[in-house]
C-alpha cells in the first residue's frame, strides 16, 4: 500500500526536492509510483512492511488519484472510491464531504482541478514548505526540502508542552501544516474551503436523548459495516476499560464482525482485567501487550534507537522518542498482514471532555482549564506565558472560523463542543494518526464529520459523566454492556451518583482556579522529569539544547515532556538542521 506522498510544483527547488526523496529514503520508504503535469510531480511512497498490500492509485480518462490511509466515498472503498471522486470532482466540480470517510490523505487531478487533501476533520497531517512550492504527508521531508530550519520558539513550546502544536504552525519555522476543512488548491496554490457557511447551525438536534441514540447508533454501524466489509476477517481493535474502545467493539459486534482484540498493560492491571471480562463476553479472544516487558531487555535507548525512532515516527510523536523499541514493534504487528488497526480516539465527542460547566465560555477559559498543566516560571523569556495564552486562544477562534468576530466575544456553550474535534483532535490526535498510516491501514470511526454533526450541540446534561457514550454501548451490544468498566459502573447501568457528583466537582471548579488545581495536584503526586532518564539524554547530547533558551526543562511536568524536548534536539542534531 501507499504509506507517504510528496509533490513539487513547478518552479520549486530541485535541490530541495532531492533532499526531501533522500529523506524519504532514510525514513524506510522506497518508491511507488510517480505521476507528472503540467504543474509538478507526485511521488508515492510505500513502506516494505506494506508491499503485498494494494496501492489506491488510479488514471482513468477522468484524472488521476493517489491516497495514502483508509478511505470511503458513497460506501466504496480504495480504487472504486478514488474512481467516483475523480467522475465527480470532474463533472460537477466538488465532491460530497458528508459521504467522504476515513483517515488519509489523497491528491486529485482532474482536467479543471488539482487538489491535495485530508478527512475533513484534518485527521492526517499535510505540510507545506516556507516556499509553498512542496507538499508532504511527512514532516522530517519538508523541512529536508526547506533545508536548515530554524526552531520556531511558540510551536515548539506546544509541542513540549501539550504532545503536538496547536495551530498551523510546526516545530521547525515556516513549514505549515493544512488547516481544518480546507484543501490545498494546487493550481491556484492557496488553501481552498470544503465546508459550508453555516453547516454546523443547520445540522438538525435530536429532539431527546433516545432519538440522539437511534442516529449515532446507525450512522456507527454504517461505518462499522463499511470497515468490515472492506477489511472482512482483518479487523483489529484496541480495548481497554474505558467508554470510546468499548463503543467501537459495540459497534463492530453489532454489524456481525469478529475484531480481534488488543489491550495495553500489564497482566495484573485493573485495565487488563476489565477488558478480559469484555472480550470474554464476547466469545472474542483478546491479546495482552505489555510494553514494559518488551523493553525491558534494553531499558535505555541509545542515541542510534533515538534516531531510529524519529525516523519512524517522523520525528515528533505524541510522546516523544524515549522508547527501546516496544512502540515501533506494536505498531507494525497491528497492521501485519494487511489488518486495519481501529482506535477510539475522538469519542469524547459524545462527553463533555473539558468538563466545563454549561454555560458561554470564553477561549481563554479553554485555555486556563486544560491547556496549563505545568509551571508557569517553565518559560524562560519573560512574555512566554503571555504569549501562550494568546497564541492559543487565537488558534481556537481560527479553528471555529470566527477569526472575523469582535475580540474577546464568548463561545456559545455549544461552540465549545465544537473546539473539542476541530481544534484538540485536528491538532493533537492527527500526529498520532499521521504516524500509524505511515506503517498500515488505521482508523478513528467515532469521529467524522457526520458524528460531530449529530453530536455538537446536544444538551450537556446528556454528555456529563458519560451518560450518552453508556447508552450508545448498551443499544448497540448489551452482553458487553454489562461488564464493569473504568468508572466503577456498567454502562448498561449507566453512570452512578458518584460518576455524577465527580463530573459536578469537575465542572464547579472555577475556570480561574483551575491552573492552581493542577498545579497543586503535580506536587501532591510528586511529578516530574526522572533524573536519571534527563542524566542519560543530557550525557547521549551533550551541550546547550535547542530548548534551554525557551523553556527550563527541569521544570518539565513528566517524563513524556522530557521526551519530547529529546525529540526536538535528535531532529535538530541528526535529521534537519
Amino acid at each position: 500500500m501507499l504509506n507517504a506522498i510528496s509533490v513539487l510544483l513547478h518552479g520549486g527547488n530541485q535541490d530541495g526536492y532531492r533532499r526531501a526523496a533522500r529523506s524519504m529514503g532514510r525514513q524506510g520508504f522506497e518508491s511507488a509510483s510517480r505521476f507528472e503535469w503540467m504543474g509538478g510531480v507526485l511521488d508515492a511512497w510505500g513502506n516494505p512492511s506494506q508491499r503485498s498490500v494494494e496501492n489506491f492509485a488510479v488514471r482513468t480518462s477522468s484524472g488521476v488519484a493517489c491516497c495514502v490511509g483508509p478511505l470511503w466515498y458513497r460506501g466504496r472503498f480504495g480504487n472504486p472510491a478514488l474512481d467516483l471522486l475523480l467522475v465527480e470532482l470532474g463533472g460537477v466540480g466538488r465532491i460530497d464531504e458528508m459521504e467522504l470517510r476515513g483517515n488519509f490523505a489523497l491528491f486529485l487531478r482532474t482536467h479543471d482541478h488539482c487538489l491535495l487533501m485530508n478527512d475533513v476533520l484534518g485527521l492526517v497531517r499535510l505540510y507545506a514548505s516556507p516556499d509553498v512550492f512542496f507538499y508532504s504527508t511527512s514532516w522530517l521531508a519538508t523541512c529536508a526540502y526547506a533545508g536548515g530550519v530554524a526552531l520556531d520558539e511558540v510551536a515548539a513550546a506546544e509541542y513540549v508542552l501539550l504532545g503536538a502544536s496547536h495551530s498551523d504552525r510546526t516545530v521547525a519555522r515556516g513549514v505549515t501544516t493544512l488547516p481544518v476543512a480546507r484543501a490545498f488548491d494546487l493550481i491556484q496554490r492557496k488553501p481552498q474551503a470544503r465546508l459550508p457557511m453555516g453547516i454546523w447551525d443547520e445540522a438538525r438536534i435530536p429532539l431527546s436523548l433516545e432519538a440522539a441514540v437511534d442516529e449515532i447508533c446507525s450512522h456507527l454501524q454504517t461505518v462499522c459495516r463499511e470497515i468490515t466489509m472492506a477489511f472482512p476477517g482483518r479487523t483489529r481493535a484496541a480495548l481497554s476499560g474505558g467508554f470510546d474502545s468499548r463503543l467501537i467493539v459495540a459497534g463492530l459486534l453489532a454489524c456481525g464482525s469478529r475484531p480481534e482484540l488488543f489491550v495495553y498493560g500489564q497482566s495484573t492491571s485493573d485495565d487488563v482485567a476489565i477488558a478480559r471480562t469484555v472480550a470474554e463476553s464476547a466469545g472474542l479472544p483478546i491479546k495482552v501487550i505489555d510494553k514494559s516487558q518488551l523493553n525491558r531487555p534494553v531499558s535505555r535507548p541509545d542515541i542510534e534507537r533515538l534516531v531510529n525512532n524519529a525516523l519512524f515516527f517522523d520525528g515528533l510523536p505524541n510522546d516523544g522518542i524515549y522508547d527501546a523499541g516496544a512502540d515501533e514493534q506494536t505498531r507494525l504487528e497491528q497492521n501485519a498482514g494487511g489488518c486495519i488497526a481501529l482506535n477510539g480516539g475522538g469519542g469524547e465527542i459524545f462527553r463533555n471532555f473539558f468538563h466545563l460547566p454549561d454555560r458561554p465560555m470564553h477561549a481563554a477559559d479553554i485555555v486556563r482549564t486544560f491547556y496549563r498543566g505545568f509551571d508557569p516560571k517553565i518559560f524562560r523569556r519573560p512574555d512566554g506565558l503571555a504569549s501562550w495564552y494568546h497564541h492559543l486562544v487565537a488558534s481556537i477562534v481560527a479553528s471555529l472560523g470566527l477569526e472575523s468576530l469582535a475580540a474577546g466575544r464568548t463561545l456559545r456553550r455549544a461552540e465549545v463542543e465544537l473546539v473539542y474535534p476541530l481544534f484538540r483532535c485536528h491538532h493533537w490526535m492527527s500526529v498520532n494518526n499521521s504516524v500509524a498510516i505511515r506503517h498500515g491501514y488505521y482508523a478513528t470511526p467515532l469521529v467524522d464529520l457526520n458524528m460531530v454533526r449529530l453530536a455538537w450541540q446536544l444538551p450537556i446534561a446528556q454528555k456529563n459523566a458519560g451518560k450518552l457514550e453508556s447508552h450508545l454501548v448498551a443499544r448497540l451490544d448489551p452482553a458487553i454492556a454489562r461488564q464493569l468498566s473504568a468508572y466503577g459502573f456498567r454502562f448498561s447501568d449507566g453512570p452512578d451518583w458518584r460518576a455524577h457528583f465527580s463530573e459536578w466537582a469537575h465542572c464547579a471548579r472555577p475556570v480561574f482556579a483551575r491552573p492552581f488545581i493542577n498545579s497543586a495536584r503535580r506536587r501532591l503526586r510528586g511529578l516530574g522529569v526522572a533524573p536519571d532518564m534527563s542524566a542519560h539524554c543530557r550525557s547521549l547530547l551533550p551541550g546547550e539544547w535547542q530548548l534551554d533558551p525557551v523553556l527550563d526543562l527541569a521544570r518539565l511536568p513528566d517524563n513524556f515532556a522530557f521526551a519530547r524536548a529529546l525529540a526536538v534536539e535528535v531532529a535538530w542534531r541528526k535529521l534537519v538542521a
